[in-house]
């Protein structure tokens, strides 16, 4: 949450540490902005990580591996 923190930095320069990490500080509509902001990152992340989990879960138990080789692998082995 850089912007957040940018903005507790220079809150916290300007007006002191108490300040910066006070409720006045931290309900502040921006805040809340930069907060929701962020729901649509993580969802982004999330999605990733769950796509890699679920990739990884397949090739641990095999199901993802087939025996036939794939159509353009044939192609290849034949050039060399």
């Amino acid at each position: 949450m850089l912007p957040i923190g940018l903005m507790q930095t220079w809150a916290s320069v300007q007006h002191g540490m108490w300040y910066a990490r006070s409720a006045e500080f931290m309900t502040q509509n921006i805040i809340h902005i930069f907060v929701w902001l962020r729901v649509i990152g993580d969802t982004i992340f999330s999605v990733g990580a769950l796509a890699l989990g679920w990739f990884i879960l397949g090739l641990k138990t095999g199901w993802s591996l087939t025996d036939q080789p794939l159509p353009y692998a044939d192609d290849n082995l034949q050039k060399t």
